[in-house]
């Protein structure tokens, strides 16, 4: 019979199998086996509460008791109250009379209060929900309640404490204090708590009770107010919670959540509760509940509910309502939406120099540099072609003097003139002329050489800020570790496992690390202004870099060439003499060289020319005599002169000594091309051992992000050995620390391994003068199928 009731049950467990957890594991514990003693559990709520609340102490409940009890909930015995005092005390004693229950849980705040009240307890029954037991004058005995058969955990908000690491973020005097209306109505601990918190702090203080509706607390809210604590709101469907979040943030009010870590991921401001607080409470009476079952007196069990605090702060709310935070309080504290919203400037890496190409201003003086230059050309050029002056002069000469030169000098004379001249050959002029088209092609090369320094530098600067935020979380998430390696020594010293030396050393250590987080936030700012200056935009706008997938970062150039060539040694020996000699061929830096021995070569032999080759030139003048007056005035009848005089003339100038002049020049010239040569020769070195040195940076850089990662996992591993040897009392607090450096150190430098593996590739694009990365699909496919063809022919 035991048989086939097992198979039946089996089955019928087979069939259930997507019920929920709670569900699954009480049908699994009273299928099991019937040896097991059997315990009949009652419930009572306050009034109507959340399901989810519910289930989670059935589930941690099942959790402990499995496979030392047969637990259950019958629904009988699960009892919601009309959310008044006479209501939850009739359901008490309908459980405590039914000979059927074996212990009662008062889920709220009421039963709680309520069931430390009774002189006299014939059964069990767990209070979880008890805020302040000195507040309240819960009943204590040394640790436990000293009441028979009573059992309280004693969750001891400390409102006290909480409002002044409220005032540290928010300055107020005048507070809001939101709690359940049927909390206020059945718990009046509640009112002196919060008359005790006005009169201790000095401030106004407004207790505002909450139902079931968002907007009828938002009413009940002074207008001045701007800063409000809410506690457990039992009866606020999700959705009105919602809404009161958004109230409150279209207010500019911000809202300290004093019950659940919840309330802060629904949008209020902060809350020193930790994420999984119902859950520790919940397992806590799972195990108290376990002790009492297997016999322990429930009135000496310890009450005290230890529960760690730390600082959450929700940025998004932060931002919504404009209040920001000291840095000594943001360090070190949780902060959820960190990542701005707000912020619509969003830019990838190839964004990023596209725009550094448009906008950079050292871009903008070569290219202005090339513009000038071209006027420069003109102007050397304007030498070879005609020139045509116009001129006008008054002259006035002693009359006698006048009067002999027969009508050819007025005494008072007004002429205008026309001059042209025509060089027909000058070697100086036709020099400069070369000389500055040459001069004007290096200028046209140095803008090239200027347009692959701003793309390296932006890519760079853009790769930079991704690694410095990187950074700045890393050193977060060691922070975060060091706050909860302090909880654990703080455990470690209560239990007397360790001094207090130790936890002054995490205490220090937990100081220095929020300096190190400071100092990391800092460097990011840093490193987006430094890309903001190079975009030539205002230092300080904010932008967010999007971060690509880096799990291959040589996956970034869009081919698996390079993935390939750094796989094969002697495809990257080959790829060496490649990128040298396609590096050398299209250097802008030789050839802004080139263009100025181009015009060091015509110099010179302009200056050899001098010794033997005349300038010669056409120039003409056209003189007319406007007006004339006194002595000698000029008459046509007279003296057969018109008013216009003229004359055109071919000259030929060829300097013979000069002072050993153009002996001189030659030499210089000459001497300064040897010097340009040489510098020539120079850079080719320095380029070429430049794309050495880079292609070699990620012959080592690329295979240290996959070493650096397994090193990683290492020392991941190492310390998690290490955290629970030291909860244990087995590993000392240098052990722990020296593993928490590790793996902060292995953190660290894979991160770094991945940045500097793509600033090294950045590097080797711009010595080789090709950024392939940046090019279109198509041009980029050319120059890689130029690669292979390279390498084919090499073998």
């Amino acid at each position: 019979m035991r048989t086939r009731l097992f198979s039946f049950l089996a089955t019928s467990c087979l069939l259930v199998f997507s019920l929920t957890q709670a569900v699954y594991a009480e049908v699994t514990h009273l299928s099991g086996d019937s040896s097991l003693v059997r315990f009949n559990i009652g419930i009572v709520t306050d009034g109507p509460i959340k399901p989810n609340i519910i289930d989670l102490f059935k589930t941690e409940i099942l959790k402990m008791s499995e496979g030392n009890f047969l637990v259950s909930f019958p629904e009988t015995m699960t009892l919601e109250a009309d959310s008044t005092v006479a209501g939850v005390n009739r359901h008490i004693d309908t459980l405590l009379n039914n000979p059927e229950t074996d212990l009662i849980i008062t889920l709220g705040p009421i039963g709680s209060t309520e069931s430390f009240k009774r002189p006299a307890l014939v059964k069990p029954v767990v209070a979880p929900f008890v805020f302040d037991a000195e507040m309240q004058q819960a009943p204590q005995d040394g640790v436990g309640s000293g009441v028979d058969n009573l059992f309280y955990l004693n969750i001891k908000i400390p409102v006290d404490q909480e409002l002044v690491a409220f005032r540290k973020l928010v300055p107020f005097e005048s507070l809001g204090i939101l709690i359940d209306e049927r909390d206020i109505n059945g718990v009046p601990a509640i009112k002196k708590i919060v008359r005790s918190a006005g009169y201790e702090h000095s401030i106004d203080v407004h207790l505002i009770p909450v139902g079931t509706s968002a907007h009828d607390a938002i009413v009940q809210i002074p207008t001045d107010t701007k800063a409000v604590m809410v506690g457990p709101l039992w009866q606020l469907p999700d959705k009105e919670l919602e809404i009161l979040s958004q109230k409150f943030i279209e207010k500019k009010i911000a809202a300290f959540a004093m019950a659940t870590f919840n309330y802060v991921k629904a949008g209020f401001f902060a809350t020193t509760m930790q994420e999984q607080s119902m859950e520790q409470s919940a397992r806590q009476i799972a195990i108290t509940i376990q002790e009492i079952l297997l016999g322990e007196d429930p009135s000496k069990l310890p009450v005290l509910f230890s529960r760690g605090q730390k600082l959450t702060i929700n940025m998004a709310t932060a931002r919504a309502i404009n209040i920001y935070p000291s840095l000594d309080y943001m360090t070190g504290a949780n902060l959820i939406n960190e990542e701005r919203d707000d912020i619509e400037r969003r830019i990838t890496l190839q964004e990023v120099v596209a725009e550094a190409l448009q906008e950079n201003l050292d871009l903008a003086v070569a290219e202005r540099e090339v513009r000038g230059g071209a006027y420069a050309v003109k102007e050397a050029r304007s030498t070879l072609l005609p020139q045509v002056v116009i001129g006008a002069g008054a002259t006035t000469i002693d009359n006698d003097r006048a009067s002999l030169s027969r009508g050819t000098t007025p005494e008072n004379a007004l002429t205008g003139r026309v001059s042209i001249s025509q060089q027909i050959y000058s070697e100086s002029s036709w020099a400069g002329y070369s000389v500055e088209k040459n001069l004007q092609t290096g200028r046209e090369f140095s803008l090239d050489r200027v347009k692959l320094d701003i793309i390296y530098e932006s890519s760079t600067a853009y790769l930079n800020v991704l690694r410095r935020k990187t950074v700045e979380q890393l050193q977060k998430d060691n922070l975060q570790l060091t706050q909860a390696n302090l909880e654990r020594a703080q455990i470690r010293l209560s239990t007397g496992i360790a001094g207090p030396d130790e936890l002054y050393r995490w205490e220090t250590k937990f100081s220095n690390d929020r300096q190190v987080v400071l100092r990391a936030e800092s460097a990011t700012i840093g490193a987006m202004q430094a890309l903001n200056r190079i975009l030539n935009r205002p230092l300080m706008e904010e932008f967010i870099a999007l971060e690509t997938d880096l799990s291959d970062p040589l996956l970034i150039g869009g081919n698996r060439l390079f993935y390939e060539l750094i796989h094969n040694p002697l495809h990257f020996l080959k790829f060496n003499e490649f990128a040298m000699e396609e590096g050398l061929k299209v250097s802008p830096e030789l050839k802004v060289l080139d263009s100025a021995i181009a015009a060091q070569e015509r110099l010179i032999l302009k200056s050899k020319r001098d010794y033997w080759v005349p300038t010669l030139s056409i120039d003409g003048n056209l003189d007319y005599l406007v007006s004339d007056s006194g002595e000698g005035q000029r008459n046509e009848d007279v003296t057969g002169l018109d008013d216009t005089d003229w004359q055109v003339g071919v000259f030929a100038h060829l300097p013979l000594f000069e002072g050993g002049r153009k002996g001189a020049t030659v030499s210089r010239n000459k001497e300064q091309l040897n010097q340009l040569q040489t510098e020539w020769m120079a850079t080719k070195e320095r380029i070429g051992q430049r794309i050495l040195l880079s292609l070699n940076y990620t012959r080592a850089s690329y295979p240290s992000i996959n070493l650096s990662r397994d090193a990683v996992d290492a020392a991941r591993r190492n310390l998690q050995l290490v955290t629970d040897s030291y909860v244990q009392g087995i590993k000392s607090i240098i052990d722990l620390l020296d593993a928490q450096n590790q793996a902060l150190n292995a953190e660290l430098d894979a991160a770094n391994a991945v940045y500097n593996f793509l600033i090294d590739f950045m590097g080797v694009q711009r010595n080789i003068g090709t950024f392939f990365t940046f090019q279109p699909s198509e041009s980029r496919e050319l120059w890689i199928e130029k690669v292979k063809e390279y390498l084919k022919v090499a073998k």
